[in-house]
């Protein structure tokens, strides 16, 4: 671990770690090693780890970097004991811990108004009047993680110096592997001892521990680690940290295999905790060496290191989380505008009839179809479906349809012919048990006849002049995709002038109120305006009364309607 010790400022004295990969040294508060001097800029210089040492750079400051009384240009080596001057103030690199620092602890340290444990060493309990734990170990603590506010108070320059720099490194890092990973590095710099470092999240699913994150003394190991799951078990299902001094002798991991055959002598474990206090995780340093155990003070500063790394790693996921969702939000958005290219985006202008139309999906794109397809013979087919579903599946299989329709449509003499053919060739590349229902009416140029072919739709609407009736009959076929040797008929209707046809999905007839009482075929018989009216008016008249049969709920199903007027000059 190399240090910056003040030799000549503000602060004689103050011990500045050097952790991470580029230390900033400046005036201003985002840095890594602050300054407080005006004449400073506000990032003067940079410290640069390479290996394990480090080289110095001046961040083009007005007044300069100085290593031992000269001006630093470019990459230039510190060594230990190397004065480093920025203006006025100086500064001592330091390539391991100083003396002076190796005995704060101990002089930090307090006893415990409980006593002592009988095995000679202090026994912390946070958990209010919880026993404490006995055993025949040489030092077993547990402190609770969600009091962890109230031990800043005990060690304030060992853990606040801790935390302050986990949480310069966490505000600038949202990727959650590097969390974990730049979590164990720090630890190991914080606990040479350690030997072996693992970050554990549990399976959302399963519920069982899985390694995210290993190390060891020499850097960054495969995942594939064994652990003790009984440790793991008993941070999370007690939300407390565990400190053991010597495992062999603790009671209460004499039943562990896993720790038996791991050899571990020493070790800390933790829970991680998000902010509203759930343990997702644990974090785990173990070591084989009982020269160098585990003791009380570590366990403290451990146990602050794993509630900063919990939350950054909770942050970390939320933050993944929305990157995902605002990039299916994304590609939602083009597959929107792809849908709609499909779509007709104008009325057709045809011989003695007006037409009109509505589409909205339910969610950003849908499965309910229409389109206006010329025909070569100067005919006009005008064809409205319904994709079993809502969402991506529908409308991948609706913009299938649209091709389909077009080419079958063309490919035919008659119009049942085509919804025969598109049936089959539906069927032959399997559906995965989704159907399509589907009527296409085909209108001559100057002609009152009107071809019909229903798979499975709704009926159509014939509004006359003083009435209205629903389009019925034999002729109406099973869905597409659903019988494969299904011959569909046509049907021909003669429209009077005036009359009106309306097409729709049951988006419309299956609009629900408060009580789930369906709006229903019955209504949208009668949803017509008095007196003569137009296609568009018709559209509109039904939409705004579905609205007001829902009371203003929310869209539940996709919407679509068509309406034509045979209007003769």
């Amino acid at each position: 671990m190399a240090f910056l010790r003040v030799v000549q400022g503000s602060h004689p004295g103050e011990l500045h770690e050097l952790l991470g990969e580029r230390i900033v040294l400046g005036r201003h508060p985002s840095c890594e090693v602050v300054l407080d001097n005006a004449a400073i800029s506000r990032q003067h210089a940079r410290l640069i780890r390479q290996g394990t040492n480090f080289v110095i750079e001046d961040l083009g400051s007005r007044n300069g970097t100085h290593v031992n009384g000269k001006m630093v240009s470019g990459l230039q080596a510190v060594a230990n004991r190397d004065r480093v001057r920025i203006c006025d103030i100086v500064l001592e690199y330091l390539d391991e811990i100083p003396m002076i620092e190796a005995t704060m602890a101990d002089e930090l340290s307090y006893n415990d108004p409980r006593g002592t444990h009988p095995g000679g060493q202090v026994t912390v309990d946070h958990v209010g009047d919880l026993d404490y734990l006995e055993s025949s170990s040489s030092i077993i603590s547990s402190l609770n993680a969600g009091t962890i506010s109230r031990r800043l108070d005990v060690r304030p320059e060992v853990k606040l110096r801790a935390l302050l720099e986990l949480s310069s490194l966490f505000s600038r890092t949202v990727d959650v592997s590097t969390v974990m990973k730049k979590t164990l590095e720090c630890l190991f710099r914080l606990f040479p001892q350690s030997e072996m470092g693992l970050v554990l999240l549990t399976n959302a699913q399963s519920k069982e521990p899985i390694v995210k994150a290993a190390r060891n003394a020499k850097g960054e190991v495969s995942l594939d680690q064994k652990f003790s799951s009984t440790v793991f078990r008993q941070a999370i299902e007690s939300h407390s940290a565990i400190l053991s001094e010597d495992m062999g002798d603790d009671t209460r991991f004499r039943d562990s295999e896993s720790a038996s055959m791991l050899e571990i002598r020493s070790m800390m474990c933790s829970p991680l905790t998000g902010g509203e206090g759930s343990a997702f995780g644990a974090i785990q340093l173990t070591t084989k060496d009982l020269k160098k155990p585990f003791n009380q003070d570590d366990l403290d500063l451990f146990v602050s290191v794993a509630c900063q790394a919990g939350l950054a790693i909770e942050n970390a996921h939320m933050h993944a989380e929305i990157v995902h969702r605002r990039e299916m939000e994304r590609d939602l958005e083009v597959a929107t505008q792809i849908q709609l290219g499909f779509l007709p985006n104008k009325k057709p202008s045809f011989l003695d009839f007006e037409f009109w139309h509505f589409y909205q999906a339910a969610q950003q794109v849908g499965g309910d179809y229409f389109d206006y397809v010329r025909l070569p013979d100067g005919r006009l087919a005008i064809a409205v479906g319904d994709v079993s579903g809502k969402g991506v599946p529908a409308a991948l299989l609706m913009a299938r349809l649209c091709s389909a329709v077009r080419y079958h449509l063309v490919a035919q003499k008659s119009v049942a012919r085509a919804l025969t053919e598109l049936n089959r060739e539906l069927l032959a590349s399997s559906l995965g048990f989704r159907f399509i229902t589907l009527v296409i009416v085909v209108l001559e140029p100057g002609s009152n006849t009107a071809v019909i072919v229903n798979a499975g739709h709704l009926p159509p609407v014939i509004h006359h002049e003083k009435n209205s009736e629903y389009m019925e009959g034999d002729y109406s076929g099973l869905p597409l995709g659903v019988g494969g040797d299904f011959e569909y008929q046509q049907t021909t209707l003669e429209l009077t002038p005036g009359s009106s046809m309306l097409l729709y999905t049951d988006g419309i007839t299956e609009t629900e109120d408060s009580q789930h009482n369906l709006y229903g075929r019955e209504r949208l018989l009668l949803a017509r305006p008095k007196g003569s009216f137009t296609p568009e008016k018709l559209v509109n008249y039904v939409l705004n009364d579905t609205v007001e049969f829902c009371g203003g709920l929310p869209q539940r199903d996709d919407r679509c309607v068509v309406a034509f007027k045979y209007s003769p000059t």
